[in-house]
């Protein structure tokens, strides 16, 4: 458990890496931000339904 914890430790040591972790993480942050705005134009009843015949 604590080789987890170094290498956890490593990436926020080199700049490159924790420059990637961290957009990575941003990307994701936003895109679980932008699943909860809903969308103009598009009926969510009839969405629904759609999914739920297929």
């Amino acid at each position: 458990m604590t080789k987890f914890f170094e290498a956890l430790a490593n990436v926020f040591r080199i700049p490159d890496l924790r420059k990637r972790v961290l957009f990575t993480l941003g990307l994701l942050a936003v895109y679980r931000v932008g699943a909860y705005i809903p969308t103009p134009g598009i009926d969510t009843n009839r969405f629904a339904e759609f999914f739920q015949r297929n």
